[in-house]
C-alpha cells in the first residue's frame, strides 16, 4: 500500500522496514504516511538547501555588479559636480 506514496523517493531497506513496521492495528496507514512524510522532507531539504545557496549566490553577483555600477555612476556625478565648481570659479575670476 505504501509504495503508492514513494514512488521516485528512494527509500533505503532499512527505512522500507521502517515504515512497514509503523503500519498497527490502531494508526493504519495514517502513521506510515506521517513517516513517508517525514522521510520526503529529509531526503529533499538538501536538495532544496543546495538550490536556495546556489540562487543566493547568483543574486550576491547581481547586487556586486549592481554596487560597482552605482559606484562608477557616482563617481561621474562627483567628477561632473567638481568641473562645475572650477567652471564658477574661473568664472568668477574672470569677470
Amino acid at each position: 500500500m505504501y509504495e503508492y506514496f514513494t514512488d521516485g523517493l528512494k527509500l533505503t531497506e532499512n527505512e522500507k522496514k521502517f515504515v512497514e513496521a509503523a503500519l498497527t492495528a490502531v494508526t493504519k496507514q495514517t502513521n506510515q504516511i506521517r513517516i513517508i512524510s517525514d522521510f520526503y522532507l529529509i531526503k529533499n531539504l538538501k536538495k532544496l538547501s543546495d538550490k536556495t545557496i546556489i540562487s543566493n549566490e547568483k543574486l550576491s553577483g547581481s547586487n556586486e555588479k549592481y554596487a560597482k555600477g552605482m559606484l562608477c555612476l557616482t563617481g561621474g556625478l562627483v567628477f561632473v559636480g567638481l568641473v562645475q565648481i572650477m567652471l564658477m570659479i574661473v568664472k568668477l575670476f574672470t569677470t
